[in-house]
């Protein structure tokens, strides 16, 4: 195994928490995490032997998901932050595991709003003001917003274990 490849690969899951927790916490992704884990792809998929060719098809899966998370942010769909994680991800994805990732994705998110709406009409129920209850309940309370960092988080570690990077890192000598 190349030890050092997979510690490169760990900085995927490790960012995409960080991202989660910043999204749940703060409904907000620093720029940096995002740019962090697509040049972190670079030197983990070299590390793990990948050729260059596939390396290009990685980074212009990004692309790709980068111009239509643009466009669903521009239509209002669709937050900036999630557009360049979800974008960044496919950078490790590649178009080979786009579809997993997206599925596990769009699944985590749809459990998440369903989730949120859920509590939401418990806390109007109760009538709860967000002003003099707790963190928590002001954090569920914001009208229309969905931390979707977490979902793609979730989408990112069900298949962290099928990456190229991981996978060539594990099989490498």
């Amino acid at each position: 195994m190349n030890q050092f490849a997979f510690l490169l690969s760990l900085g995927f899951p490790a960012l995409l928490a960080v991202a989660a927790v910043n999204d749940v916490l703060r409904y907000r992704i620093p720029n940096a995490i995002p740019i962090a884990l697509a040049l972190l792809y670079l030197p983990a998929a070299l590390a793990a032997g990948t050729g260059l060719e596939q390396i290009a098809w990685h980074l212009g899966a990004g692309l790709v998901v980068l111009l239509i998370g643009m466009a669903l942010f521009f239509a209002n769909l669709f937050g900036g932050a999630d557009a360049k994680l979800l974008a960044a991800c496919a950078c490790w994805t590649g178009f080979a595991l786009l579809p997993p990732f997206l599925i596990v994705m769009a699944l985590a998110g749809g459990a998440l709003a369903v989730a949120l709406l859920f509590l939401r009409l418990i806390l109007r129920r109760r009538k709860a003001q967000p002003d003099g209850t707790t963190w928590l309940a002001r954090q569920i309370a914001r009208p229309k917003a969905v931390p979707y960092g977490l979902a793609i988080t979730i989408g990112g570690i069900a298949v962290f274990h099928r990456l190229p990077t991981v996978l060539g890192a594990i099989l490498m000598p």
